[in-house]
């Protein structure tokens, strides 16, 4: 069997962990495997549809009327055609795992009229073909960023059919932009904003062999801040290996430094592991919400500690200030928490860290999957942790309601987060386990089935639901090997057992426990999970969050919402006593089947306020109500809604 994953990184030599082929894993129940099938029936035939819509997607029409198919003008974003590559991308590993004709038939005839669309050197944009304009002047037209995203879908279809004709497009537009930039033009230093490149490159390298595609993404890594001028919300002022601190605009930063952690693999260069390290524990240790997010601002200014006392530079959906952190008007972009995933999840094959993969299900479980509604076809852009209803002022991107992509007041919106979103869902199995010459390694929980010569087994869960975890083996290696296990940095009493014997093994929280004995068919390991709902406060210095809790049980974080509150009662009038106690409850009906906590509130109207923001201190201490929070990924699933993650303590 291949051993072809997302990252094809099993001859990089900077890898400690190898990625397994996308085939060998299948999700069997529960959580995920409802997720895959929901993506597969409805999120990537719903979202062909919409590309396919000349009034409404527009993608496909304009790679259609590039190739001289149809005729008409650009419609849409400058960064359109990257909705069809993402949607490719998708395609071809939901076609790995279910082999369909029609999907096959699809990908086939997207990918027939991209390559007519492509110019005979090479280059293919078609916000720019279309519009008459002269190529590479103005980097906020992305044309790298979408013939990114199309080297990145032209590996994983070549990996998933065997096929050649994209990845044959994606090395034709890979050598003309190696032409274009080999020559370090300071012109062209600041191209491109948007990253993706890197990533693509790198893949691509590792599909064709071809070095010429390793040296085109480390020219682009070593480009970034080299000449003067760039700017703090491109993460350009400063080359990436001085840099220090994140800055810049969070899809742009996720994407560079994945890309970076990517060329490392194959090249060891230690100056940006090192510059990589520092950059992950300043977003971590700073800059991320509780959700994950990693993306505080809609717009501010940024003040460099090290630069000069005034002034500042405009950045936008971007990180924040150290401890920058609010609520009711945080932007974190869905794409920002994707990319850094995308981003742990290299660093964690460079250097297999618990720590990574605890950040990875912070964001899939909270502000990822918190971006697509339960229905399988509506989106969030921005991921808030307070909402007031109807009365929430709004800001860009932001939405009363989960949004249809074509709705007019979300043009800008209905690119970049639903095909993400629907790349990320399906591609979620080749999370869960790699390979090294230490034995195999288990990164995340969901019921499935792994084959991957030698290793054959199965894993039984209700994860997130439930901590309890067992594993049947089929198949093993011959002779002595080891299974690593993450241990999350929540699961404070974690046990584990092997054959009905308790493991003396190190089981402590955010590390992996190694199990290393000759593996037999038939040997079971139990894993157990306590799952038992914690409250969580912040850091002082996030002002937003001050004499505040937030509920988190397992990998889930909790929320507030208002359609679980008595007629009457706002959620900014509830109140969580510090010693407050949940019953826990498995509710199938609610929100697609969840895990809900109850529990005793305090209830204190707020409506005496009027005329001034301030009022001396009221000793009302209200009446005590039952109250029911749920996962926050889940909310706005229910109309428009009043929501807070953060709830006063009393």
């Amino acid at each position: 069997m291949p051993d072809h994953g997302i990252v094809k990184n099993q001859d990089s030599p900077h890898a400690k962990l190898k990625s397994l082929d996308l085939r060998a894993v299948h999700w069997t129940d529960g959580f995920w495997a409802k997720r895959f099938r929901q993506c597969v029936e409805v999120t990537l035939p719903h979202l062909h549809q919409l590309m396919a819509d000349p009034n409404w997607g527009h993608a496909l029409t304009n790679l259609r009327i590039t190739a001289g198919i149809e005729s008409g003008e650009h419609a849409g974003t400058h960064w359109q055609d990257a909705w069809v590559y993402k949607w490719i991308e998708a395609a071809a590993v939901c076609y790995a795992m279910t082999e369909d004709a029609e999907l096959d038939r699809l990908m086939d005839e997207a990918i027939s009229v991209v390559a007519e669309a492509q110019e005979p050197d090479g280059y293919i944009a078609t916000q720019i073909t279309l519009r008459g304009w002269e190529r590479f002047q103005d980097p906020n037209h992305h044309e790298l960023y979408t013939m990114g995203h199309l080297l990145t879908a032209a590996s994983l279809h070549h990996r998933s059919t065997g096929k050649s004709r994209l990845l044959d497009v994606a090395c034709k537009a890979a050598d003309y932009v190696w032409d274009t930039f080999k020559g370090h033009d300071p012109k062209l230093a600041h191209f491109p904003i948007n990253p993706s490149i890197i990533m693509g490159a790198v893949e691509l390298y590792r599909t064709t062999q071809n070095p010429t595609y390793l040296d085109l993404a480390n020219l682009f890594i070593d480009m970034r801040g080299a000449v003067p001028g760039g700017r703090d919300l491109n993460q350009d002022t400063v080359p990436l290996r001085q840099e220090t601190e994140v800055v810049g605009h969070a899809v742009f930063y996720t994407y560079l430094y994945a890309g970076a952690a990517d060329a490392y693999m194959e090249t060891g260069d230690r100056s940006l592991l090192e510059a990589l390290d520092r950059l992950w524990h300043d977003l971590v240790e700073t800059k991320m919400y509780i959700n994950g997010g990693v993306c505080a601002l809609h717009q501010g200014l940024y003040f460099r500690k090290d630069g000069p006392k005034w002034g500042g530079q405009q950045v936008h959906e971007a990180a924040g200030h150290p401890y920058e952190l609010p609520n009711s008007t945080a932007y974190n972009e869905t794409c920002a928490q994707i990319g850094c995933a995308m981003w742990n999840w290299r660093m964690l094959m460079i250097d297999p860290q618990a720590r990574y993969a605890d950040i990875m299900e912070r964001q899939i479980y909270n502000s990822i999957l918190s971006g697509i509604g339960l229905d399988g076809a509506s989106w969030f852009y921005t991921n808030v942790l307070r909402w007031y209803g109807e009365e929430h002022r709004l800001f860009s991107n932001d939405g009363y309601q989960r949004f249809q992509p074509g709705d007019p007041a979300h043009r800008r919106a209905n690119i970049c987060c639903p095909t993400n979103l629907l790349r990320t869902v399906a591609e979620w199995h080749n999370y869960q386990y790699t390979s090294s010459n230490d034995g195999l390694w288990v990164h995340h929980y969901g019921a499935n089935r792994l084959e991957s010569e030698p290793w054959t087994f199965t894993l039984d869960t209700d994860y997130p639901w439930d901590g309890e975890i067992s594993l049947h083996v089929e198949s093993a290696p011959h002779g002595e090997t080891s299974m690593l296990l993450r241990i999350p940095s929540w699961a404070e009493g974690a046990a584990v057992i092997v054959n009905g014997t308790l493991s003396e093994a190190d089981v402590t929280p955010g590390t992996y426990i190694r199990l290393t004995r000759c593996w037999n068919p038939g040997d079971e390991i139990g894993l157990n999970l306590p799952m038992i709902p914690q409250l969580l406060e912040a850091h002082p210095k996030i002002e937003a969050t001050r004499n505040q809790v937030a509920v988190m049980r397992g990998p889930i974080l909790y929320c507030l919402e208002s359609p679980d509150l008595p007629e009457g009662a706002r959620v900014s009038e509830i109140q969580l006593a510090g010693d407050v106690e949940f019953t826990e409850r498995y509710e199938s009906e609610l929100l697609g089947g969840v895990t809900v906590l109850e529990c005793d509130a305090r209830h204190v109207p707020d409506d005496d306020w009027s005329g001034m923001p301030y009022r001396p201190v009221t000793r009302n201490r209200g009446e005590t109500l039952r109250i029911r929070l749920i996962p926050y990924f889940a909310w706005a699933n229910r109309g428009i809604s009043e929501m807070s993650v953060w709830l006063p303590t009393y």
